[in-house]
């Protein structure tokens, strides 16, 4: 229900963000205030880590494929949606985590953006594991923009952790903002 309720918040922030009656108010938005140019409301991902996630904190690689669409752009309206890439280095465990990445969009128009900056892994108290990646597009389109990646994380082995492989796989849906 919650990532219902966030997709929605995000689907009204894009249909505010695009109306006509607000973009009179964008343009007069104060200078250095940021603004949200590319949304991308749905999205899914799929996680692999190496060694495998237990409850003990260990250096841990990571790699990440996935796609996202229904982006609206203000700058780039033909831009609807983008595969991606990402990999990582840092400490994790099933509970809690922190990696430097580095992340490739792949847009339908047929541009990249890179981005580069930090994740870190959070064990919600609902049981929820929430992924969160902050960044600075380093090249391509919205070069110098911000980027906010969100993934909640759903394991289909619950037991895993315990293991001593650990949990090596794990996917769900993800939300992207550009500002």
């Amino acid at each position: 229900m919650r990532i219902r309720t966030r997709i929605g918040l995000i689907l009204a922030a894009v249909v505010a963000v695009v109306s006509a009656d607000t973009v009179p108010a964008i343009a007069a938005a104060p200078s250095g205030a940021a603004l949200v140019d590319v949304v991308c409301p749905v999205g899914s991902n799929i996680s692999t880590y190496t060694p495998g996630l237990t409850y003990t904190s260990k250096p841990t690689h990571f790699t990440a494929t996935g796609q996202v669409s229904g982006c609206v752009s203000l700058s780039n309206p033909a831009l609807t949606g983008a595969n991606l890439s990402a990999a990582g280095d840092g400490t994790a465990s099933c509970t809690s985590g922190s990696f430097s990445n580095t992340t490739v969009y792949h847009w339908n128009t047929g541009q990249s953006s890179t981005v580069v900056g930090t994740g870190s892994i959070n064990l919600k108290p609902d049981g929820e594991t929430v992924f969160v990646l902050t960044g600075t597009v380093t090249s391509g389109p919205f070069t110098g923009a911000t980027v906010l990646q969100t993934k909640v994380l759903l394991s289909t082995d619950l037991l895993a952790c315990l293991t001593p492989g650990g949990l090596t796989s794990i996917a769900g849906p993800i939300t992207l903002t550009f500002s």
